[in-house]
């Protein structure tokens, strides 16, 4: 299996812990368990971000795209991190990259997600703004 290079080092990782309901009859991991990790992953990586000043009323970002390309099956053994990173910014969006790894750095996953800068107020789309942009160049350490 062909799995691609991570385009940018991740500087955001979050352990997750598998539970007994998490597994399915074959004994893996279930698929959908992989979507909730990458939620909680996105959760702590905006709490670090803002500083522990995570307000999702505030937060101003929904998900309207996300994408998950599984690669090795996950056991209840194994330790699993999430690994995320936002790998750019558009006007109004950024799109987020989370592989779900175990802890000898087998990839169990990739999951692509498109997150779309909103105002709860008026429910449309804003622009990213440029403190936001800025703010989470410096947090990644890269240009975004």
């Amino acid at each position: 299996m062909n799995i691609p290079e991570p385009k940018f080092e991740f500087r955001h990782r979050t352990p997750v812990q598998i539970r007994f309901n998490d597994i399915d009859m074959f004994g893996h991991l279930n698929n959908s368990v992989y979507l909730q990790f990458a939620d909680l992953a996105k959760m702590r990586y905006f709490m670090q971000f803002m500083d522990g000043k995570f307000d999702p009323m505030r937060l101003g970002l929904v998900v309207a795209n996300i994408n998950c390309d599984f690669y090795h099956p996950a056991y209840v053994q194994e330790k699993l991190e999430v690994l995320t990173q936002v790998v750019s910014i558009a006007n109004s969006s950024l799109v987020m990259e989370q592989r779900i790894v175990n802890a000898d750095g087998q990839v169990k996953c990739i999951c692509t997600t498109i997150m779309v800068s909103f105002d709860p107020r008026t429910a449309t789309s804003v622009p990213v703004t440029d403190q936001w942009r800025s703010d989470l160049s410096t947090f990644e350490g890269r240009q975004l």
